[in-house]
């Protein structure tokens, strides 16, 4: 029987793109990477209007190919 090796997941941190849902303009926060998911870090305020952006929508994260 075959072992699938479990290993440990890389979390990664970076800046993107993210749609705010409250002031609707996209800005520049950041969310952190694990694999294929992203999600915005936690407790973050919009840098328009000051509110809550842990709902917001990821539109763009900046990669090298």
């Amino acid at each position: 029987m075959n072992q699938i090796a479990n290993k440990p997941i890389e979390i990664r941190t970076a800046m993107a793109k993210v749609y705010c849902p409250i002031c609707t303009h996209t800005v520049e926060v950041a969310v952190r990477t694990d694999g294929r998911r992203a999600k915005v870090a936690s407790g973050q305020k919009c840098p328009r209007c000051a509110g809550s952006i842990d709902a917001g929508v990821i539109m763009h994260i900046p990669q090298a190919a």
